[in-house]
């Protein structure tokens, strides 16, 4: 499973996101969009999402912090 997290450090809901994910022992990789201007360029081209957190596992997105949609996400079967 591949857990990548766009993100802002200045944003509650990011650093809420990220702490879920490390209490639960997920591995994932951070795009801070305020210091990585290719992270901001594919949050907005690629992904066509213009708020953070921004949680993509796998193939499947996430806008926002659901700690219940996320749930669902990390433990669906591809």
């Amino acid at each position: 499973m591949k857990v990548e997290v766009f993100s802002q450090p200045t944003c509650p809901a990011c650093n809420q996101l990220k702490e879920y994910l490390k209490q639960k022992g997920v591995t994932y990789e951070d795009h801070d969009i305020t210091a990585d201007p290719n992270a901001l360029d594919e949050l907005l081209r690629v992904h066509k999402v213009r708020v953070t957190p921004l949680v993509i596992v796998d193939d499947r997105k996430l806008v926002g912090f659901d700690p219940v949609e996320l749930e669902r996400l990390l433990t669906a079967e591809n």
